[in-house]
């Protein structure tokens, strides 16, 4: 009998790193149905440690056709794992050091407010005007602040961000707010006179966020989304670590997501890809660094039909090397050994008025 057991023991080395592609691709295997014997045991024992809460929560043994991977896993899931770690290096590496002397918020102006919690990583009016070449006038400044009050009021109402506001503590405010970056969200730009913000004018804008046009127009040319703007101007929080959808659908991932912030979930949003592009052109132009480029399929919002019929198709970015790329599919862009991307979604924190701002898509 020892000698049996001894067959059936766990890998010696369980805190030991495996290859995270390798689980993935097993998962996605198992989740399609391709379901073939495991000879690396400690893939198998790490698969097993994944699908083991799934299977707790069947009804039946041998239901497994009739319940789907991604609507049973728990909240602890491998994507959520990651999430969670990524966080956690980038609060790390995001930390500043501070010389000056912490001020007493309700001194400080609306925008000083911002600036001291997320530092750089507040793009500010000013900013805005230089990227998209405009200029605000005092209404607009004063009605486009007033915007900004009401966000960081929602933000600082939220549970654990209060208890650092009433203890002064910004180094604490700053660490929650590590993976963020506030933005303004205007429907205009100038290209040649003032425009519509849509996909359309981005490119011929900030021609270096796109690979270079061809002599046939892009598949995504043709349809409605391409010149569909910004509608209402709004400020946005936007998170720079995607959530993991490889077990979870996006509308789900975002449903967690506000449920860690206490945020009601139409707070909590999924760009559109106008805004998702948006978002990347301002945040570079701003800062010189491409936040939001990340091993990631990013999923967005907005939907399509091919050539006007069948079901809709789901639109989601790809950003390499600064380029922007857009494609369209039907479901999620799953991870695949030929292209390790996993599917994403990048969170967006607005207020209620602001929900305005998502132009339908179809």
């Amino acid at each position: 009998m020892p000698d049996i057991m001894a067959n059936f023991s766990t890998p010696t080395t369980p805190s030991q790193t495996m290859d995270q592609d390798d689980l993935a691709q097993a998962i996605l295997d198992l989740e399609n149905g391709l379901v073939e014997p495991i000879e690396d045991l400690q893939l198998a024992y790490q698969l097993a440690h994944h699908v083991k809460p799934v299977i707790d929560r069947m009804p039946t043994p041998g239901a497994v056709d009739d319940i789907s991977l991604d609507s049973l896993a728990p909240e602890a899931t491998l994507g959520d794992s990651e999430d969670r770690t990524r966080r956690q290096r980038r609060a790390i590496k995001k930390m500043p050091q501070l010389d000056d002397p912490m001020p007493e918020m309700e001194t400080l102006s609306i925008e000083d407010k911002a600036r001291w919690i997320l530092m750089e990583r507040f793009i500010s009016l000013e900013q805005h005007e230089e990227i998209l070449g405009l200029q605000f006038n005092d209404s607009e400044r004063e009605a486009h602040l007033q915007d900004l009050d009401q966000l960081l009021g929602i933000l600082f109402s939220l549970p654990r961000v209060a208890k650092h506001l009433a203890a002064a503590n910004i180094p604490g405010l700053q660490k929650i707010f590590a993976s963020s970056i506030l933005l303004f969200r205007h429907p205009t730009l100038h290209v040649d006179g003032q425009q519509p913000c849509n996909l359309e004018t981005l490119r011929l804008a900030y021609p270096d966020f796109f690979y270079k046009r061809l002599k046939t127009p892009n598949w995504y040319e043709a349809q409605d989304f391409y010149t569909d703007r910004i509608e209402h101007p709004h400020w946005a929080l936007c998170d720079f670590d995607y959530l993991n959808c490889t077990l979870r659908r996006p509308e789900r991932k975002l449903t967690g997501y506000a449920r860690q912030w206490s945020l009601p979930s139409p707070h909590v949003r999924q760009k559109s890809v106008l805004e998702g592009i948006y978002d990347r052109i301002i945040s570079g132009e701003a800062l010189q660094e491409h936040l939001f480029e990340q091993n990631c399929n990013a999923c967005t919002a907005t939907r399509y039909k091919n050539r006007g019929r069948g079901p809709l198709r789901m639109v989601y970015i790809v950003q390499k090397d600064q380029k922007i790329a857009i494609h369209g599919k039907n479901g999620l862009p799953h991870w695949k050994t030929s292209k390790r991307l996993w599917p994403g979604v990048f969170p967006s924190v607005t207020t209620k008025e602001s929900q305005r701002a998502e132009a339908p898509s179809i």
